[in-house]
């Protein structure tokens, strides 16, 4: 019986550590000073900071008018499910100054994380676009469930209602 119960959890964890191939790490700091991990691994990208909470990872840009028509819907979803649920920016424009990163998150009343434009951040976004064919358009964001599975991609300005469907539907 015990050779049989070791053989199942040799089975087990050979089978999670094939599931989850990391192929990059990627650390970041976002608008808050806080440290956000982002792994890219062969089957989505795994947020270990926002671990067992489904991830919005928004793409955006501080001069694209849809992208700042939805922050709004962003603030409310953020305030709504931020038990289980965590949404992620990442500036893809011209980068900002760390004053401009606070005084655009301030004027906008951003209750999310942002992650700001940098070399770094533009080699994770090649990863995403190499990954699923994202040609660059935005708004684009992944809703990535608890295990970091994209679930959804969404190109283009995106509705509270709408997304709200599909988050709950990951709880």
């Amino acid at each position: 019986m015990r050779k049989i119960i070791i053989s199942i959890v040799i089975v087990f964890f050979s089978i999670n550590l094939q599931a989850k191939v990391i192929i990059k790490t990627y650390n970041f700091t976002d608008n808050n000073n806080n440290k956000i991990v982002l792994q890219a691994m062969d089957t989505g990208v795994y947020l270990p900071t926002f671990k067992g909470k489904v991830v919005l990872l928004a793409f955006f840009g501080k001069n694209c008018p849809p992208c700042l028509a939805e922050i709004p819907e962003f603030v409310k979803l953020q305030k709504k499910y931020s038990k289980n649920f965590q949404i992620v920016a990442m500036h893809v424009q011209q980068k900002m100054t760390k004053p401009e990163l606070t005084n655009f998150v301030s004027i906008r009343n951003i209750n999310y994380s942002i992650i700001p434009s940098s070399d770094k951040a533009f080699d994770f976004v090649n990863f995403i676009a190499s990954k699923t064919g994202w040609a660059g358009q935005i708004p684009f964001s992944l809703l990535l469930d608890k295990n970091g599975n994209v679930s959804k991609t969404y190109l283009g300005m995106q509705r509270e209602e709408n997304l709200t469907k599909d988050i709950k539907a990951l709880f």
